[in-house]
């Protein structure tokens, strides 16, 4: 594995220990009404502790379609238990497409 993923993963791993903390209160059953500024959050709260905007920026990114990207997501949500619904994910893919990769 590539060092930048391997780092991912386990800031994923220790940041999901620590607890998924979004205001839930915001979210009817669930509901995201704004699923850019809900993505960037989760996003935040989980991915930038462990890597930098370089891995979303950089020219041999992995991630080339908005399919890799979602399934990228996916995998890593999958791959250490962050408590994220579909619907987190789906956020957090908006959120990266709209701030980096403009699919």
């Amino acid at each position: 594995m590539k060092p930048a993923i391997i780092c991912f993963t386990r800031c994923l791993l220790f940041t999901s220990a620590l607890g998924f903390s979004i205001n839930s209160s915001a979210d009817s059953e669930h509901e995201i009404k704004d699923p850019i500024k809900h993505g960037e959050e989760a996003h935040q709260n989980h991915c930038y502790k462990c890597h930098s905007d370089d891995v979303y920026t950089r020219e041999n990114r992995f991630v080339k379609s908005i399919d890799a990207l979602s399934k990228q997501v996916v995998r890593c949500k999958e791959g250490s238990n962050i408590p994220w619904f579909d619907e987190d994910a789906d956020a957090v893919v908006q959120f990266l497409n709209n701030k980096y990769y403009r699919f």
